[in-house]
């Protein structure tokens, strides 16, 4: 494996880390593009995107971890587009880039939490992208959810112990200085329908979504959420879910954080036909 810094761009703004396995990826593999969570800068969350990349380079993939316009190490763009449309353009620099230095035709973009949103708007967008690695995204609330939530609320009416806590809180607010709510990180999901028409839109492409949920998202996985959401009575072809119980908003956990980068990798190898499988020979022999 090896790693170099390196900038991009159409303005030269973009920072980011190359890693590719030794002697490089096959030309028909996919590259993968990791992007930012909220406003942490390329390594990730407890160095998520670095532990990913170097486990797939390990299965004969090229990655690039790299920062957002005006986030960790990029230069913000001097335009005077949306957030949106400035990660898209972001997003869209970074495949040209490993396009002409490596000839990288095909992406797999894989996000956490807010990443999910460039990530999901360039998947809709771009046909290069092949395939996507949602962790912790979009999630809707649907009547069967709403209903468990109110039966949750009542039973908790009856446990004294819940009024105990509900005061301390408002104890602990009441001697505190009103602060005013910062504008300078703002999130805003699409509307569900649009949702599922992008949806659509990326499997009638033959794009491949992988949905990861971690344990504060039971209702997703547990009690159908995610079809409810999707308005679909099972998960269509070309989609996947794992709900992961041991693991935290930011994969907190080691020992299941490398369990979690192992099957992404692994469902990014299976998902990518023969080359990959041909990578991965390589790799054992």
């Amino acid at each position: 494996m090896s790693e170099r810094a390196c900038t991009f761009g159409s303005q030269g703004g973009l920072v980011g880390i190359l890693c590719e396995p030794l002697g490089g990826s096959a030309p028909s593999l996919p590259g993968v593009l990791l992007l930012n969570a909220g406003l942490d800068h390329h390594v990730g969350p407890n160095r998520l995107n670095v532990d990913l990349a170097r486990h797939l380079a390990g299965l004969g993939f090229t990655s690039l971890r790299f920062d957002l316009s005006g986030l960790g190490d990029s230069e913000p763009r001097r335009d005077q587009r949306s957030d949106e449309e400035r990660a898209v353009a972001d997003v869209a620099d970074a495949m040209d880039f490993l396009g002409e230095l490596r000839g990288i035709s095909g992406f797999v973009v894989i996000a956490l939490c807010s990443g999910v949103d460039p990530a999901h708007a360039v998947a809709v967008r771009d046909p290069r992208v092949r395939g996507a690695v949602f962790l912790n995204g979009y999630e809707y609330p649907t009547a069967r959810t709403l209903r468990r939530h109110r039966l949750l609320r009542a039973r908790r009416a009856l446990v004294p112990a819940c009024y105990a806590r509900l005061l301390r809180r408002w104890l602990r607010r009441a001697g505190r200085p009103e602060v005013g709510r910062s504008a300078i990180f703002v999130r805003s999901y699409p509307p569900v329908d649009r949702f599922r028409e992008d949806l659509r839109a990326m499997l009638a492409r033959g794009a491949e979504l992988l949905f990861l949920y971690t344990r504060h998202h039971y209702d997703v996985v547990r009690i159908g959420q995610f079809t409810d959401m999707i308005g679909e009575p099972r998960v269509p072809p070309g989609i996947e879910v794992e709900y992961w119980p041991g693991l935290d908003h930011v994969l907190t956990p080691v020992a299941e954080r490398r369990r979690a980068v192992g099957s992404i990798g692994a469902w990014v190898l299976a998902r990518f036909g023969e080359a990959a499988a041909d990578g991965a020979a390589r790799l054992v022999g």
